[in-house]
């Protein structure tokens, strides 16, 4: 059989094993209902689409008022609704069942439950102020226009330096929460192809396996397989996030425009940051005998990964700082803070090109460093293994 139908066999072996683990499906189960429910939670807890703001009159009204807290209203840009209430009682009773936001009592007292609200108090103050003035002008007998021109508000031109785009905070946000995906599954698959090293060893499995076979099959086998699996994970979360982001009312948000893109590089940093860090996994994973002794030699990866992670979140504040922008070029974190850059549009077509080749370069060396570790631990049991006796072994 030839050397790489060998390793699809072991590919495709580890990837069977793995997928078919019912703890694996069950947590993946739930995981997946708890992305698709977070959607339909947003418009639960946000009220779905906004409701009228209740304004409560008691007492004695103002001729007029409840024509000009609607005006007023819509200077404010607040829907409301006006509802008479002819006792205190009753007032107490909707304030304090949430039924009326607030409540104007004799034209002249506001009353709310408990928090003070800055805005509704300088709504129904202004349609106080306004009324009374219109109704003062008019016993002065001028007209409608003169009245208009003396209470009338004058119109104020509110603008900003620069123009919040709704779009592009979404899409560094989407990528800096693709960031984070990316982190807890290269983890969390660089540790199964770590594991299953070390349980191979451990139950004597590839002592038969090399057998039939090489060491670096094995070992492209079992992140080729595991890598495979993880892949599929990603994608179904990633259809999951992009469902329950339809689901969920986001307005000024093309979700479509977002998501697709962020799905697409999610995946592609994913096979490049996964195959940079498996063959780490592998190699240390490969230096022990014990699951006890694992959590020790794991700590080199992570030191490498962890960084990466810090990074995303700098960058998802500000894409253009000097650290991450540099961190996006080197091989160790470019799959985390490169996605969110790009997102951001702060990285430039070179950048992203140096960021690609130096991942893929650097991935290849760790095959090559990976495989050679590999092979001179893999055989040696009873105890750890240093990594420069592992790479001495190996030559031998």
């Amino acid at each position: 059989m030839k050397p790489w139908s060998q390793v699809a066999l072991l590919a495709k072996r580890e990837f069977s094993e793995r997928v078919r683990n019912k703890t694996f499906i069950i947590t993946m189960s739930l995981l997946v209902v708890a992305i698709l429910a977070i959607g339909p939670a947003v418009n639960f807890f946000s009220g779905g689409e906004d409701e009228a703001t209740m304004i409560g009159l008691a007492g004695e009204e103002l001729p007029g008022i409840e024509q000009e807290l609607h005006t007023q209203a819509a200077l404010f840009d607040l829907e409301i609704e006006v509802a008479r209430f002819p006792s205190r009682d009753e007032v107490e009773t909707a304030l304090t069942e949430g039924d009326v936001a607030v409540v104007l009592v004799e034209g002249t007292q506001i009353v709310f439950h408990e928090n003070v609200s800055s805005r509704l108090t300088a709504l129904v103050h202004s349609a106080i102020d306004t009324t009374v003035k219109t109704g003062a002008l008019t016993g002065l007998g001028l007209s409608e226009g003169e009245i208009a021109s003396v209470v009338e508000p004058i119109p104020i031109e509110v603008t900003t330096l620069e123009e919040q785009n709704i779009q592009d905070d979404a899409k560094r946000g989407a990528a800096f929460v693709g960031a984070i995906f990316l982190y807890i599954s290269i983890i969390m698959f660089g540790q199964f192809v770590a594991m299953g090293t070390v349980e191979e060893k451990q139950n004597r499995v590839v002592e038969v396996i090399l057998s039939r076979v090489r060491p670096w099959q094995v070992l492209v086998g079992k992140v080729a397989g595991i890598g495979l699996l993880g892949l599929l994970q990603l994608a179904i979360f990633a259809g999951a996030a992009y469902i329950s982001a339809q689901l969920a009312d986001l307005p000024d948000i093309d979700v479509a425009a977002i998501g697709l893109p962020i799905i697409t590089s999610l995946l592609f940093w994913f096979i490049l940051g996964y195959t940079f860090y498996a063959f780490l996994y592998a190699a240390v994973g490969s230096t022990v005998s014990r699951q006890e002794d694992l959590q020790g030699a794991l700590m080199i990866p992570i030191a490498l990964i962890l960084p990466g992670y810090l990074l995303a979140i700098m960058a998802a504040e500000d894409p253009d700082a000097l650290l991450p922008t540099v961190a996006s070029w080197l091989p160790p974190w470019a799959p985390f803070v490169m996605p969110v850059r790009i997102a951001a549009g702060s990285a430039q077509s070179w950048e992203i090109a140096v960021a690609i080749v130096g991942t893929v370069l650097g991935a290849i060396a760790l095959v090559w460093i990976g495989a050679r570790v590999y092979s001179g631990a893999l055989l040696r049991t009873g105890g750890k293994v240093k990594l420069r006796e592992a790479w001495k072994a190996a030559a031998e």
